[in-house]
């Protein structure tokens, strides 16, 4: 090649799209198990809150 500036650039432009692709794919999968972590709490709190409001609708029948 002629111009080496111009295969070095090439070089950069290639390794920041990988790398740009890299960090943003292993951001969403973080992303994506954060939420899916976040709705399993909401939903097991939800199932504790009910359960101990029939345990305590229970005891007020009994």
């Amino acid at each position: 090649m002629k111009n080496d500036r111009g295969a070095i650039f090439l070089i950069a432009i290639a390794l920041l799209f990988f790398v740009t692709t890299f960090v943003l794919a292993y951001y969403m999968s973080y992303e994506m198990q954060y939420r899916t972590y976040d709705g399993l709490e909401k939903l097991n709190v939800r199932a504790t809150i009910n359960l101990l409001g029939q345990i305590l609708s229970d005891s007020v029948e009994s």
